[in-house]
C-alpha cells in the first residue's frame, strides 16, 4: 500500500494494510496504478516512476521525465496511458505499448490533463483541467469535447460505472453525473464547500451561496441544481421570490424566476470590483454593500445611490426589522455600527470602540429592540435591548461567525459550535457540535421543524429545530469518543478533538511509531462535554505518528502522519 498527497517530496509504503508505514522515496506523488505483473507506477510532479520490488526502490522513466504525471490507466493488455500535466505544463495524453520504453501522443497537446477511464466500448474520456471532458472514438486521431452542464471545466476526478453512468468529481464544484455518454451533465449533491448564506422559496426550496454559484436544492426531491453565477458572496430573495446574488468577480445580479434566467444589474465589476452582500426589502429597494460604499436602489437595482455615512469602508453585515437598517463599517473611524431609522436615507453610529475585521462581522435586529452584534475581534456577541443605545457582551471568547434570531426569543449563534438561547440572548448554551472538520457554521436559518446550518468547508446541514434551553450539549453526550485528527496528514499543526459523558481527569499523549513518548497534549480534570486540543509537530520528523486518549476505564488511540 502506497500514500502521497502530492504536496509534500514523501511517499509512503505499508505492508499491514496501514497500521504501519515507512518511507518508501522522496517523491511528490500525484497517482497511482498497477499492472498485471504487479508493477506499481506512480505518477508524480517530477514525471512516471515505477517499481518491480514493492517500493523498495523506484525508477524514472525516461521519456515521461520533466513533465507531472497526474493520472494513469493500464488496460487488461498492461498497455499504459499517462495524463499529463498539474497546475500547468500539459501536454495531453501519452500511451505505451512496451512498460513505457516508447511512447505515442495520443492528442490533446497542450492540455493538463488531471483524469483518464475507458467506457465499456473501449472509448476513452480524458478529464482536464480547464477544458472539461473529451472523448475519443478512433485512439486520440479526433477529439469531441463534453461539457454541457459542467459549471466549471475542472475534470479533477473521473469514473465510468458497468453503465457507462459518467461521474465527475471537481475540487470545488462536487460530482456531476451523465447517463448518456457525457453529452450532458447533472449535479448530485451539494459541492462540500463553504455555504456562506441560506434562504428559503417557500416550504419547498432552500437557496444558498457558494464560492461555485447558486445552489437550489428541493426538499420534495431531495435534488440539488446550481443553478448559475460564480463566487457568490450573498443571496437575498423577496416574498415574491425574486433573487438579488452578490458576487466577487461580477457584480450584483436579479433573477425574477428562481435563477432559470439571470439580469445583470447596474452594480456591475465595470462600475466597482465587487459587492459583498445585498438586503432586499422588496422587489424595488435594495443596500448592496460594496468594500468602499453602501447603496440603495429603489427600482430594482436599475439604478443606484451612495448613502452617505461617515466610514472607510464597509463590511458585511447589514440588516433591516421594518424601517430600520443597520449597518457595519471599519476603517476612518472607531465607529463600526450604524443605524437608519428613515429607510437608509441617512445612518448614524450606534456602537464603537472596536476594530472590525471585514469578512467575519454580522448584525441581526429584530422586534422588541433586540439587536445583536458579533465579529472575531469582539470574540463573542454584543447585545442591545434598545435598539442601539446601549450595548451589553452575552457571549464571550468565542469567534462568532453567525447568528439567526426568531421573533419567539429563540437565538442561535455559530461559531465552532451552535450555540443557543431562549431567552432573546440573555443566556446561552452550546447544544449541538458539527460532526467532522465543518471548522465554523457561517449561516444558520430555520424552516418548519429543521434548523439548518451552513459551513465553512463541509456544506449545509439539517438538524431538528430544538423549543428550550435545557437541549443543550452535554444531554447529546452519551459515550465517549476520540475523533481523527484534522488536518491528516498535517504539517506543523493538527487538531484533535474528543468527548466525554462525565466530569474526570484526560490524557492524551502522542508517540512515534517505536511507542516511544512525544508529547503529553492534556493531562487534567475536565467537565463533561466537547473539547479539542492542538498538537505542534515544529521539531519533529516526518512519519507515522500515533495518539492516546485515556479517561477512566476509556483508552483509544489513533494514528496520524506528519508530512513536510
Amino acid at each position: 500500500m502506497f500514500a502521497g498527497d502530492g504536496q509534500y517530496t514523501q511517499l509512503y509504503r505499508s505492508t499491514d494494510y496501514g497500521d504501519n508505514w515507512v518511507l518508501s522515496a522522496n517523491l511528490r506523488p500525484l497517482v497511482f496504478a498497477t499492472d498485471s505483473n504487479n508493477i506499481v507506477y506512480a505518477g508524480t510532479h517530477y514525471g512516471l516512476f515505477a517499481t518491480t520490488d514493492n517500493g523498495l526502490t523506484w525508477a524514472q522513466n525516461n521519456f515521461l521525465s520533466n513533465i507531472p504525471v497526474s493520472s494513469i490507466l493500464i488496460d487488461s493488455a498492461n498497455n499504459i496511458y499517462c495524463g499529463t500535466g498539474y497546475y500547468d505544463n500539459g501536454n495531453g495524453v501519452f500511451y505505451s505499448t512496451d512498460g513505457g520504453n516508447n511512447w505515442i501522443q495520443l492528442g490533446l497537446e497542450g492540455k493538463v490533463v488531471l483524469s483518464l477511464a475507458f467506457d465499456s466500448q473501449g472509448n476513452l474520456y480524458a478529464g482536464t483541467k480547464q477544458d472539461g471532458l473529451f472523448k475519443t472514438t478512433d485512439f486520440g486521431q479526433s477529439w469531441t469535447q463534453h461539457k454541457n452542464g459542467l459549471y466549471r471545466k475542472e475534470v479533477f476526478r473521473l469514473k465510468i460505472n458497468q453503465q457507462d453512468n459518467i461521474f465527475i468529481g471537481s475540487e470545488n464544484e462536487g460530482v456531476f453525473r451523465s447517463t448518456n455518454n457525457g453529452n450532458s451533465f447533472e449535479q448530485i449533491g451539494l459541492p462540500i464547500s463553504r455555504v456562506k448564506n441560506i434562504v428559503f422559496s417557500g416550504d419547498s426550496l432552500i437557496i444558498t451561496s457558494t464560492p461555485s454559484g447558486v445552489q437550489k436544492y428541493n426538499r420534495l426531491t431531495n435534488m440539488w441544481t446550481n443553478i448559475g453565477l460564480q463566487n457568490v458572496e450573498a443571496v437575498s430573495i423577496t416574498k415574491s421570490n425574486y433573487l438579488f446574488v452578490a458576487t466577487l468577480d461580477e457584480g450584483l445580479f436579479k433573477s425574477m424566476d428562481l435563477g432559470q434566467t439571470w439580469q445583470l444589474t447596474n452594480l456591475t465589476k465595470d462600475t466597482l470590483m465587487s459587492v459583498y452582500n445585498v438586503l432586499s426589502i422588496n422587489n424595488d429597494t435594495l443596500f448592496a454593500l460594496t468594500e468602499f460604499n453602501l447603496r440603495i436602489s429603489f427600482n430594482g437595482g436599475q439604478s443606484w445611490s451612495i448613502v452617505p455615512i461617515n466610514t472607510g469602508f464597509f463590511s458585511r453585515g447589514i440588516t433591516a426589522n421594518f424601517n430600520t437598517i443597520f449597518v457595519t463599517g471599519y476603517g476612518s473611524t472607531t465607529d463600526i455600527l450604524y443605524k437608519s431609522t428613515n429607510f437608509g436615507l441617512s445612518f448614524d453610529s450606534v456602537f464603537s470602540g472596536f476594530s472590525l475585521q471585514p469578512e467575519n462581522n454580522l448584525i441581526i435586529a429584530i422586534e422588541n429592540g433586540f439587536v445583536f452584534l458579533g465579529d472575531s475581534n469582539i470574540r463573542g456577541i454584543m447585545r442591545s435591548t434598545n435598539e442601539g443605545f446601549s450595548w451589553e457582551q452575552v457571549i464571550f471568547d468565542k469567534n462568532i461567525v453567525s447568528i439567526f434570531a426568531r421573533t419567539d426569543g429563540k437565538i442561535f449563534a455559530g461559531s465552532d459550535s451552535i450555540y443557543f438561547s431562549s431567552d432573546f440572548g440573555k443566556t446561552w448554551t452550546s447544544f449541538f457540535q458539527p460532526i467532522g472538520n465543518v471548522n465554523f457554521v457561517s449561516d444558520i436559518k430555520s424552516l418548519a421543524d429543521k434548523l439548518y446550518f451552513g459551513t465553512y468547508r463541509t456544506g449545509l446541514y439539517e438538524i431538528e429545530m430544538i423549543t428550550s434551553v435545557n437541549y443543550d450539549e452535554n444531554n447529546l453526550i452519551k459515550s465517549y469518543h476520540l475523533l481523527q485528527n484534522y488536518p491528516n496528514p498535517f504539517n506543523p499543526l493538527t487538531k484533535i478533538q474528543f468527548t466525554i459523558p462525565k466530569s474526570e481527569i484526560v490524557q492524551i499523549k502522542v508517540y512515534d511509531i517505536l511507542g516511544s513518548e512525544i508529547k503529553t497534549l492534556l493531562n487534567e480534570y475536565k467537565q463533561l462535554g466537547t473539547y479539542e486540543v492542538e498538537f505542534d509537530a515544529i521539531n519533529l520528523p516526518s512519519g507515522v505518528y500515533f495518539y492516546r486518549m485515556i479517561s477512566g476505564s476509556y483508552t483509544e488511540t489513533k494514528k496520524m502522519i506528519l508530512l513536510r
